[in-house]
């Protein structure tokens, strides 16, 4: 979680919260989900194609039975197409990270995801 916190309509001061201050307040712990939606990046190339990837997702849910090779075969061609293009922020990996496990039903090994591995490291000063 994001440490410095924009305090906007949690009742607490207005610099920042810390992780301890957003714990021990519920008032703040509600404003959290606020707090995310307002600081939403702009529609980058990778959430444009993850919201394609929903939907495409949500419609091959839908079907009763089994999913067509054609149909799957297109979600896994957009989801390559997704974890190949360049992240801007955390929720570009985010969205790729999402889209590889469908949701966390599947394995995030660097054997599978090196590039998604790649970015993590990169993300976090270790690359």
């Amino acid at each position: 979680m994001n440490t410095r916190l924009q305090a906007a309509d949690t009742g607490l001061p207005s610099s920042s919260l810390n992780r301890r201050a957003v714990l021990a307040s519920p008032l703040a712990l509600a404003a959290v989900p606020a707090a995310i939606a307002q600081a939403q990046p702009h529609e980058t190339p990778v959430l444009r194609l993850f919201r394609e990837w929903e939907a495409m997702h949500a419609r091959n849910d839908a079907l009763p039975g089994d999913v067509p090779d054609a149909m799957l075969d297109e979600l896994l061609s957009l989801e390559q197409e997704l974890r190949s293009t360049p992240s801007e922020g955390v929720a570009d990996f985010a969205a790729k990270v999402v889209a590889f496990t469908f949701w966390g039903g599947a394995t995030l090994s660097e054997d599978y995801a090196p590039e998604i591995w790649e970015e993590a490291r990169a993300l976090l000063g270790s690359a």
